[in-house]
C-alpha cells in the first residue's frame, strides 16, 4: 500500500481558490435559475407579440403636425429638380439573387444632379421604371407615395 506524506495530501492554494470560486459559481447559477435575482420577472415585451405594439387601433395624434401630409401646389417638389431620364448603358438590370445592383448600367454624370444617388463622375440617371421600383421597395409596398 501507497504511503502518503503529509505534504501531498495538502492542496496547492491556487487549486483551493479555483474550487471555491468555481463552487461559488455553481451556487450563484442554482439562486438564479430559482428566480433569486435583483432583475424584473417579465420583460415586458412578451404580450406585443400576440396582441400588436400598443398604438393599434387606439392611435390618437399627438401634436398638429402629426398624420399631416405636405403636397407641394404644383406636384412638384421645389427643392428637388427634374429627374434625368437619360438611357441606360447597356440591358436593363433585373434585380435578383445574382444581380442586386440595380444601377449596374447606369449613366452617371453631373447632368443628372441634383439626383438621390451619387456616384464618382456626379449624380446617377435614373429611369423611370428605376425610380418606381425603388419607391415600391422592390415591390414589398404597394403604393408608392413620392414625398
Amino acid at each position: 500500500m501507497p504511503q502518503f506524506s503529509s505534504s501531498t495530501l495538502e492542496m496547492n492554494p491556487r487549486i483551493t481558490f479555483v474550487l471555491v470560486m468555481l463552487a461559488l459559481l455553481l451556487v450563484a447559477n442554482v439562486f438564479m435559475l430559482m428566480g433569486f435575482t435583483n432583475y424584473p420577472s417579465a420583460e415586458g415585451f412578451a404580450n406585443y407579440i400576440i396582441s400588436g405594439a400598443p398604438a393599434g387601433a387606439e392611435y390618437k395624434a399627438m401634436g398638429a403636425y402629426d398624420n399631416v401630409v405636405k403636397v407641394p401646389e404644383n406636384g412638384q417638389s421645389q427643392w428637388r429638380g427634374p429627374p434625368a431620364n437619360e438611357p441606360l448603358l447597356g440591358p436593363e438590370v433585373v434585380p435578383g439573387p445574382d444581380n442586386l445592383f440595380v444601377f449596374k448600367n447606369n449613366q452617371c454624370k453631373p447632368e443628372c444632379c441634383p439626383s438621390s444617388y451619387s456616384c464618382g463622375g456626379g449624380c446617377v440617371c435614373t429611369t423611370s421604371k428605376q425610380r418606381d421600383y425603388i419607391a415600391s421597395r422592390g415591390g414589398n409596398r404597394t403604393a408608392p407615395i413620392d414625398l
